[in-house]
């Protein structure tokens, strides 16, 4: 993984600057949405790496009071790793603005790093974390950024190989609308259609692209870049993430 420029991409428009300062499979994934008229962020997925890609996005550690809204897809640890670090970054400067989190029901990874840095910290941390569980289909609005998240389908690894039974991952993809603009993220999916809904129309789409053909039989995990491309021409623009390192 020498060339990183390989793993990050950006898109602007008059309203929202999106930087994607890292993203590969199995490693890290972190979005950043910046609102032009306020400053305000939101992050979507903070994957490992996450203080050090942000640091390297920002000229100064001022964007930790900007994080309006974090929105996780999925409890994979390279979706969710940097939590627990971000959240104690904000804490040793002094944020004292509360943070909200939405996740997928039952996403129990990210549950319990919240959860447990809340309570190692009760007593001396600054600023109030609230979580929700956001069902399927429905609206999560800030003052800044107005969020519709839906269900993906996302075989999880963490079961044995050997089952019959196919157990999806709570997953979502996210729609997020910052002014008149619509940027959305499918998370990791396979085609379905809640993937589909959550591109359709959007002025972006940031579509995960894992791997590099489409198989023909097995369990799916993830898009292929060829559906990737095919889902995309469903939105007015898009941009591939979530490659396999190389």
């Amino acid at each position: 993984m020498k060339d990183l420029d390989a793993y990050k991409t950006t898109w602007e428009n008059d309203e929202v600057y999106v930087n994607v300062p890292f993203s590969a499979a199995g490693v890290g994934t972190t979005i950043v949405l910046t609102s032009k008229f306020t400053g305000r962020m939101m992050l979507l997925d903070v994957g490992d790496g996450v203080l050090r890609d942000l640091l390297a996005s920002f000229e100064n550690s001022e964007f930790i009071n900007e994080i309006d809204l974090i929105a996780i897809s999925h409890g994979h640890f390279d979706h969710v790793g940097g939590l627990y670090s971000l959240l104690g970054f904000m804490r040793m400067l002094g944020r004292t603005k509360p943070l909200n989190i939405i996740v997928p029901p039952n996403c129990k990874e990210a549950i319990e790093i919240i959860r447990g840095y809340r309570e190692l910290h009760r007593a001396t941390l600054p600023f109030k974390i609230w979580y929700y569980e956001i069902s399927p289909g429905s609206d999560f609005d800030t003052d800044f950024f107005k969020v519709t998240s839906f269900e993906v389908e996302h075989y999880s690894l963490e079961h044995p190989s050997d089952s019959e039974e196919e157990i999806l991952e709570p997953s979502h993809g996210f729609r997020v609308q910052i002014g008149g603009t619509i940027v959305a993220y499918t998370g990791d999916t396979r085609m379905c259609a809640g993937a589909e809904t959550v591109v359709k129309g959007a002025d972006l789409a940031i579509i995960e692209a894992t791997r590099t053909s489409t198989p023909e039989s097995g369990k799916r995990v993830h898009l292929s870049i060829d559906e990737a491309k095919q889902l995309g021409t469903l939105a007015k623009e898009y941009v591939l993430i979530h490659q396999i390192p190389k």
